[in-house]
């Protein structure tokens, strides 16, 4: 539930400057380093000065850097690094490089500077690089008191040389400020959950249409056989798979089953006219049914359109039921019909039960939302919106989109995605502050069970998915993420009115 972890965000502990979160450890208790970097930094409180005033100058130790507004949560930050300053950096890499390396002649800790500097002078200027940037920014967070969520852009550095002063030009994203709303004693609706009887009755006679034995039938479909055909569609001569080519049910089927005659609204169900118009048709047989989509229907390229359906019905199938006796009790695991309807009123409670506390969790993400307004950093809502297109991306390709058809609509998709992506945004961090406030943690064995839970639907071994999440920072502090804004959601929904 909480804020997907930067590829670089700024993270500030004990005074250093790390990139992205610690080395990921799967012992101890962990902070969510990514529900928001305050719970991996030490605290800090912005000075309005500092924040809200644009061209802002201040030198510490030698460096200089201004600030500018570029939106509430945008930065645009200019750094002076004097050469003196540059040289002390040097200095100091050159020391430890000295310290470290072993050249054939020289004892351990002997090496002279300059052959240092020969030997390692791309290695060297890197590592000042890496090293004037990191200092360097420690110092603007440090002074003007920014809580960094990302760094957007970083020019300057790749000119960084000895003997000239460094100038480095940086766009930072900030974490929202905001006051954290009152999170507990929220009014979240509750309703009883129940199990009736004809529920009950209903999923004993899905058990049995679910063993239900199918069989070729030499004579016209009856209602509720099953009807193995072929369609394909057309709009003024047009063919649907050409005007929609993602709307495959709707365009050319080779080879697809359906119920004859049953009930529209059924799940499942496929384009009405066919559904109903196969009833009495026969192996062989061709047939031809209109269908008007609705004006209001999903699909842009379709709605209000007139489609004109060629069928070929390939084969008859009747549904004969399991009889409720012996052997149908055995082999759905059930002593007789009372323990079978027992069994079927209790795996309906489990699942309105679950649903249940979803629709409680969603009302308590959606009552904080309301509590609670401020801007977003554009790097999370760019971020979270891109990683909602993968999501629906896949599950496309999975209905069968080609990647060219998913392609196609990415732009159109992904501006979709975007304001979703801010609700999802909005809630994190309250729920990352709400943690915070709570001093929550995830636990080793709390991560554990986490990590054993998504090997499984994984479908890999845990030692495997353990060893690759290790490799994986940003993949561990999003599961660490997940644990901890969740738990802070649950503190919410126990301490919500009785």
């Amino acid at each position: 539930m909480c804020v997907p972890p930067q590829k670089n965000p700024v993270v500030q502990k004990s005074g250093a400057i790390l990139r992205g979160a610690e080395n990921p450890s799967l012992t101890g208790q962990q902070s969510c380093l990514s529900c928001t970097p305050l719970l991996a930094r030490r605290q800090i409180h912005a000075s309005p000065e500092l924040l809200h005033h644009s061209n802002t100058t201040t030198s510490i130790n030698t460096v200089t850097f201004t600030t500018e507004d570029i939106s509430p949560t945008r930065k645009a930050v200019n750094i002076t690094i004097p050469a003196t300053t540059l040289a002390g950096y040097e200095k100091d890499i050159l020391k430890e490089y000295a310290r470290e390396v072993r050249i054939p002649g020289f004892r351990p800790g002997k090496v002279p500077e300059d052959l240092v500097r020969r030997q390692f002078a791309k290695s060297i200027a890197d590592e000042l690089k890496t090293k004037a940037v990191s200092e360097a920014l420690r110092h603007v967070t440090d002074e003007a008191k920014l809580e960094v969520y990302a760094i957007v852009s970083a020019k300057g550095a790749e000119t960084l040389a000895p003997g000239t002063d460094a100038t480095l030009s940086l766009e930072l994203d900030l974490l929202p400020r905001f006051e954290l709303p009152e999170y507990k004693d929220l009014d979240l609706p509750e309703e009883p959950v129940d199990v009736t009887d004809d529920e009950v009755r209903q999923a004993v006679e899905a058990l049995r249409n679910h063993h239900a034995r199918y069989e070729i039938a030499d004579r016209p479909a009856q209602k509720g056989d099953y009807v193995k055909l072929a369609y394909s569609g057309t709009i003024d001569g047009t063919a649907i798979k050409d005007i929609a080519p993602d709307a495959h049910l709707y365009g050319t089927q080779n080879a697809t089953w359906e119920e004859a005659g049953a009930d529209p609204d059924k799940a499942g169900a496929g384009i009405p006219e066919i559904v109903a118009g196969i009833v009495g048709k026969k192996t062989g047989d061709k047939a031809g049914f209109t269908h008007e989509f609705p004006a209001d229907f999903a699909i842009d390229d379709l709605k209000g359109k007139k489609a004109l359906y060629a069928t070929e019905i390939l084969e008859v199938r009747s549904k004969t039921l399991p009889e409720l006796d012996e052997e149908f009790f055995k082999a759905v695991k059930a002593a007789d019909l009372d323990a079978l309807r027992k069994q079927m009123r209790d795996g309906i409670l489990s699942r309105k039960e679950s649903e249940a506390r979803a629709q409680r969790r969603q009302a308590a993400l959606e009552a904080l939302a309301a509590k609670v307004d401020f801007a977003l950093p554009e790097s999370a809502i760019d971020r979270e919106g891109h990683n909602m297109f993968l999501e629906l991306a896949e599950l496309r390709r999975q209905q069968g989109a080609s990647l060219d058809e998913i392609g196609e609509k990415y732009e159109e998709t992904l501006a979709s995605t975007k304001e979703a992506a801010r609700t999802r945004l909005k809630t994190q961090f309250i729920l990352g502050k709400i943690a915070e406030k709570e001093n929550l943690a995830v636990t080793s064995q709390e991560l554990s069970q986490r990590i054993v839970y998504e090997s499984h639907l994984a479908r890999v071994p845990a030692p495997k998915y353990l060893k690759e999440l290790a490799k994986d920072r940003e993949r561990l502090n999003t599961l660490r993420t997940w644990i901890l804004c969740n738990k802070a959601l649950d503190l919410v929904i126990a301490s919500a009115k009785k």
